[in-house]
């Protein structure tokens, strides 16, 4: 049997994905004459990538102020929370076509055991928010630790 390495980030990631899949079919009903339905659930996309040791976490978070954005760990678990709100109608103006989505979001995912929550920070440019989580991998990589066999404590008896 051959030992592999499990991937937390893969696994969550794929997760998510099924789940968005899921959350955006219950959001995407029309109405009549093809306008869509007034709150579509939405959720901002993300990547994560590998930066040597550090976790990049890349949010896309258009149309909202940076400081409407909340994030914190709690118990080891990263949380981006926000809300997009809709622009109001004016006099005058009517919508011919609206694909875009509104409302509050929460995305979150697991850091690994060891990292420092003090040291994350998070950078705001051009609708993009960057999570940079230090020394997120080197976490979780596998640490061995040799054992020295003893001389004479194995069968041995008084």
């Amino acid at each position: 049997m051959a030992i592999m390495r499990w991937d937390p980030f893969g696994e969550m990631l794929r997760m998510q994905r099924d789940m968005d899949r899921i959350f955006s079919r219950m959001g995407t009903g029309e109405g009549r004459g093809g306008e869509t339905a007034s709150t579509v659930a939405w959720m901002p996309k993300i990547d994560v990538k590998s930066k040597g040791d550090d976790v990049v976490v890349r949010a896309e978070l258009p149309g909202i102020d940076p400081e409407e954005v909340d994030i914190e760990v709690t118990d080891g678990v990263l949380t981006l929370k926000g809300e997009r709100k809709a622009e109001e109608e004016r006099e005058g103006e009517g919508w011919l076509i609206r694909e875009s989505s509104y409302g509050s979001f929460e995305r979150s995912m697991v850091l690994p055991e060891g990292v420092d929550p003090g040291a994350i920070r998070a950078d705001y440019k051009d609708g993009i928010l960057e999570v940079h989580v230090p020394k997120a991998l080197e976490a979780v990589k596998p640490k061995t630790t040799k054992i020295a066999i003893g001389e004479g404590q194995v069968g041995e008896s008084s």
